[in-house]
């Protein structure tokens, strides 16, 4: 994909944004440039920002398990389109009669169509019952929707499949353990076992945890400062929660709803992440990149460095170099 094709996918990216829309993202090319180090952060800004729109309380106010519907599907025996939401035409910017008739994979990633092929056959061949799968769309534009799909099997008259349902949702991050637990559940066949209902159970309650907007606003601060700071040695978290005000739990608890890793990977991903913006796009040394994000040494950087990228500092450089000479 050319440079300008791909500049012109962030712009209708950021313009959806603006309009409120945060469930696309960009797919980013092989070429590791300063495009794609672009368009990583404005994939992360916007789950960033549709996470915390579900923690302010649009959705999950009550702290029960709910999904926005975005997306539903009816499809054939064929595996093609019978009928879709208006929604789901909005998303994926086609009109109604460009999607109905079609095959569903149509509207799929690469990636994905192998994923959806494989349990389409067991499905069609009722070797599995309702499932939920990871599946990413693609629209008329080119942006990608990464969504989780559950798949339910609607049976005919004589007992066979009519037709296949695919209602596409968006959920907060805390849903993952649930979600794991739901495929586990139908792969071992267990739906009725009373060794799971406690499962399901401590699972529900061990997220029973609010975070106001004032708890998310501090957790923001702090990763701001972490950010911010990357040359430095961070106290502990235990002074960093006092100097905040808020304490150790909620920011660990904060980071890992909010960015989904813990505090400590948090800090290490952004230090890679500004190392290798530093290597790529500048001619700084390796020695002073390694003090400007917090590495102890430049042989400790250059290890982490090659273990995050598959190249050392230098070696990226080269190829960077030669591929934008």
């Amino acid at each position: 994909m050319s440079k300008e094709k791909r500049l012109k996918k962030i712009a209708e990216a950021l313009a959806e944004m603006a309009a409120g829309r945060f469930y696309y993202h960009i797919e980013k090319s092989s070429k590791k440039d300063n495009i794609d180090a672009l368009i990583s952060g404005i994939n992360m800004m916007a789950e960033e920002i549709s996470e915390a729109l579900l923690h302010e309380g649009y959705v999950n106010s009550n702290e029960t398990i709910r999904h926005i519907v975005l997306m539903i599907f009816e499809i054939d025996l064929n595996g093609k389109v019978k009928a879709i939401n208006q929604q789901a035409c909005d998303i994926l910017s086609y009109t109604c009669e460009e999607i109905v008739g079609e095959s569903f994979e149509c509207f799929l990633n690469e990636k994905s169509v192998p994923k959806w092929k494989r349990h389409w056959n067991k499905l069609k061949d009722k070797k599995m019952k309702d499932t939920s799968l990871d599946l990413t769309f693609r629209n008329k534009h080119g942006l990608l929707v990464p969504s989780a799909c559950y798949i339910n099997r609607l049976g005919g008259e004589a007992g066979g499949m009519e037709s296949l349902i695919v209602t596409v949702v968006k959920h907060s991050k805390k849903q993952v353990e649930l979600e794991e637990y739901l495929m586990e559940k139908e792969k071992n066949g267990r739906e009725n076992s009373k060794r799971e209902k406690p499962v399901l159970s401590s699972m529900v309650n061990k997220h029973k945890v609010i975070l106001t907007s004032s708890d998310i606003a501090k957790i923001r601060q702090v990763r701001n400062y972490f950010i911010e700071n990357l040359e430095r040695d961070f106290p502990p978290i235990e002074k960093l929660a006092r100097e905040f005000g808020t304490n150790t739990f909620k920011i660990k608890y904060g980071f890992k709803e909010l960015y989904g890793v813990s505090v400590f990977h948090f800090i290490r991903n952004e230090r890679l992440r500004k190392a290798k913006m530093l290597v790529e796009g500048s001619n700084i040394t390796f020695k002073r990149i390694t003090q400007l994000c917090g590495f102890k040494s430049v042989p400790s950087f250059s290890t982490t460095f090659k273990n995050e990228f598959g190249y050392t500092p230098k070696q990226l450089r080269r190829k960077f170099t030669s591929e934008n000479s």
